[in-house]
């Protein structure tokens, strides 16, 4: 789950910032007196080596640089510390992450470094040894930096995903569970990644989800989304008829609706269980993306506008409905109709109907009652009711998913 290339990218204009920083006459005091004995020999290829790295040409560079390297009589510290750090960038600038810890691990004994410098150096080849699956040179660089002072935990996060590489998954997730555990506040993305991982590769689904579901609170964004929509989906029992509307408007509103027919869909859903007001928003949304209104514009519209009937037929008939419902010995209409009431924007009226449903009881899916009532509470703004009434939601039929995904899309944490 590691982006390697944004790690990769991270570590090459670290790079490069550090080799263009390194001018040949640009020296520490301790070695400064050294620089002066630059022979015409070795400073002139080095000169050339340096403009060759500005240019962006890197094989030359290196060959400028071993040049300089051969003509050297002295092999003095300085030296080395100066062929080192000019190889280093060039490495970084051939995205030879090998190399480019090789020689910066050089610099850590030939360079006169302050202590924030190496501390950064050693974070930098760590990260490198380990983009490139180098473990042992990665734990040893590790080792080195928190020996050094340094205190960010990315390394730490790192060594943990070493057991994902090597399949050893139980630990990857046992590890990365303690060490969030240990660190409480906001937790690490890496780490939540690496759960998730973990868990997808044991193939707990449930695990699996909690994870993402994790991810979506922290760190939101439209791949999580899709992961754990999809995920859902696919737990054992999850009931697909009944459950579709509320998965076509999860996706709807996480964005990740681009084409018509999931919006000709739900709407067609929500027409057919009384929600013609919510049929005709989605579709107004469709056409304002201009995802609807083109190749099927005449049958979209049509279907639009019998939405837009449905709304008026449905405001005028709707108390009417609520009295019938309420005579009725179940509550299943009750809950249709708070449910109704609640596309109409009337959220205190669809809490109050849809209540009195689940009081009358036989319900034969009691759980969907009660997620139609945490969809009421979010539209009336009464987050903690609406958390309450989704952690007694039981049974594995996905409800109780659905459910704390309503809660995360309005910026709730189930957890």
């Amino acid at each position: 789950m590691i982006a390697t290339h944004f790690l990769r990218a991270a570590l090459l204009a670290s790079a490069l910032t550090m080799g263009g920083a390194v001018v040949i006459s640009a020296t520490t005091p301790a070695h400064a007196a050294e620089a002066k004995k630059f022979s015409p020999e070795v400073g002139k290829p080095l000169q050339e080596a340096q403009n060759a790295l500005k240019a962006g040409k890197f094989k030359e560079a290196l060959d400028k640089i071993d040049e300089a390297e051969k003509a050297s009589k002295t092999k003095s510290a300085f030296e080395t510390c100066t062929f080192e750090t000019l190889r280093a960038s060039a490495y970084s600038g051939q995205k030879d992450m090998g190399n480019f810890a090789k020689s910066l691990e050089a610099t850590l004994s030939s360079c006169q470094l302050a202590d924030a410098d190496k501390v950064n150096r050693d974070k930098l080849i760590a990260e490198a040894y380990f983009s490139v699956k180098n473990y042992p040179k990665f734990s040893a660089a590790s080792d080195r930096y928190y020996k050094d002072g340094g205190t960010e935990s990315r390394l730490k996060e790192l060594a943990i995903q070493i057991y994902l590489d090597q399949k050893d998954y139980a630990n990857a997730s046992k590890a990365a569970r303690a060490m969030i555990q240990a660190q409480g506040g906001k937790p690490s993305k890496t780490l939540l990644q690496t759960i998730a991982s973990a868990e997808y590769n044991m193939d707990h689904k449930p695990a699996f989800l909690d994870a993402m579901e994790r991810i979506l609170v922290n760190y939101p964004d439209q791949e999580s989304w899709e992961s754990v929509i999809r995920g859902v989906q696919k737990l054992p029992g999850f009931n697909s008829n009944r459950l579709q509307i509320d998965v076509l408007r999860l996706q709807i509103g996480a964005g990740l609706v681009k084409d018509p027919g999931p919006y000709l869909e739900f709407a067609q859903l929500a027409m057919s269980d009384g929600l013609g007001t919510e049929a005709k928003a989605v579709m107004d949304k469709g056409f304002k993306a201009g995802i609807l209104g083109k190749a099927q514009g005449d049958r979209e519209k049509r279907l639009a506008d019998m939405a837009g009937k449905q709304v008026e037929d449905d405001q005028r008939k709707l108390p009417d409905d609520e009295k019938e419902a309420a005579a009725q010995p179940d509550g299943k209409q009750l809950v249709k109709v708070g449910t109704q009431y609640l596309a109409l924007g009337n959220a205190a009226k669809a809490i109050e109907v849809i209540q009195a449903g689940i009081k009358k009881d036989q319900l034969k899916y009691p759980e969907e009652a009660k997620l139609r009532l945490v969809q009421a509470y979010l539209a009336a703004g009464q987050k903690p009711k609406a958390l309450d009434t989704m952690k007694s939601i039981k049974g594995t039929d996905g409800t109780a998913d659905i459910a704390r995904l309503y809660l995360i899309q309005a910026g709730v944490s189930p957890f």
